[in-house]
């Protein structure tokens, strides 16, 4: 979540234009769509005190040598290796509750997992965004590897030793790749994906070229954003018990659209960015959240290999809208990209009606 708010201040710096600088969002994200499952695989059989801090060390230990990068080219290359990281730690992390969870409690658990990626809203980019643009990105990538230290040490201490998942064999990923509704949602996930990615890889550019280029209004912008993501997911946690998983996409999807359409037609004023970004930024982590708990219920025996591939098409959506973003910004500019990103998710929910009806089957 850190790249976005430092595009501009990379660009400059290095010397590249946006659409170029956004391939370390881009590359990076095709790596931990492939990776996630790879991964998942070959530490299915380790214990997940190890498989977490290990990750977390990874992705410190990478922010520090991105921090030295001479070149986009070094930097591209070393943030796809350092990303690896969140494509173990990221799908471990839930389906490590899976094993110490309650079953009834599980759902509500595994989607207060993804409270953390609207924290990294509220926290990671509007700081990366003040950051790069006061220390510039160098000192920042300092920054953030000082603070994985810290969730590598804290990891270590409060997740119990001992702790090991099923292992993931061939078996698993063809039976995942047999079930049409696992694959239905899936599908969902990497279009839903796409839509967010095709606009929100490039908020700094947007709003720099739409609304104010002040790296404060950024900050102020990527802020309202994420906490708008911590009321949804909070509210698809408590929601989702009583009402389910699908319930809560649905709903998400449309608020996500909503707040596209909304930065679209207002975008360029304050109240209609305000607006807009409190309406999609309700929407995104309550939906990706809602998105695993779906994926469990559809499942759960053959959760960990779900999981895993959902964390997948979430890089693959990631990947394949920054290259849309980037198609839009070449050939029609900046103003567009809200909108090609609502239709995007329009796709999405039209998808997820599908995928309800194939789990009814």
């Amino acid at each position: 979540m850190m790249a976005p708010g430092l595009l501009i201040v990379l660009s400059n710096d290095l010397g590249a234009t946006v659409p170029q600088t956004a391939l370390t969002i881009t590359i990076a994200a095709i790596a931990m769509c492939f990776g996630s499952p790879i991964l998942a695989t070959l530490t299915s059989q380790i214990d997940r005190r190890t498989v977490l801090a290990g990750s977390l060390a990874l992705y410190a230990i990478g922010h520090a040598l991105c921090a030295f990068a001479p070149n986009l080219t070094t930097l591209i290359a070393l943030r796809t290796i350092t990303l690896l990281g969140a494509a173990i730690f990221t799908p471990q992390a839930a389906a490590t509750l899976g094993i110490v969870i309650a079953p009834e409690r599980r759902s509500a658990a595994i989607t207060a997992v993804f409270l953390g990626w609207s924290v990294a809203s509220v926290a990671g980019s509007p700081i990366s965004a003040w950051l790069g643009a006061n220390v510039g990105w160098r000192g920042t990538f300092g920054w953030f590897a000082g603070l994985c230290l810290i969730g590598v040490v804290w990891v270590f201490r409060v997740v119990p030793k001992g702790l090991h998942g099923a292992p993931l064999s061939r078996d698993a990923w063809i039976q995942v790749a047999k079930h049409p509704a696992l694959i239905a949602i899936l599908l969902v996930t990497m279009v839903s994906g796409s839509g967010q990615f095709t606009t929100f890889a490039y908020i700094a550019p947007y709003v720099a070229n739409t609304l104010d280029p002040s790296p404060n209004t950024l900050s102020l912008a990527l802020v309202l954003f994420g906490l708008a993501g911590v009321i949804g997911n909070v509210w698809a946690t408590r929601r989702i018990g009583q009402h389910g998983a699908t319930s809560n996409v649905t709903i998400s999807m449309i608020s996500m659209c909503a707040g596209m359409l909304t930065l679209a037609a207002a975008g360029s004023i304050w109240i209609g960015f305000v607006v807009g970004a409190l309406t999609w930024g309700a929407g995104v982590f309550a939906n990706n959240s809602s998105q695993q708990a779906r994926l469990v219920g559809a499942s759960p025996e053959l959760a960990g290999a779900s999981i895993a591939l959902n964390t997948s098409m979430i890089y693959l959506g990631q990947a394949i809208g920054t290259s849309v973003g980037g198609a839009v910004i070449s050939s029609v500019g900046y103003r567009w990209l809200p909108l090609i990103g609502a239709v995007v998710l329009l796709c999405a929910l039209a998808l997820s009606y599908r995928a309800t009806q194939k789990g009814r089957l």
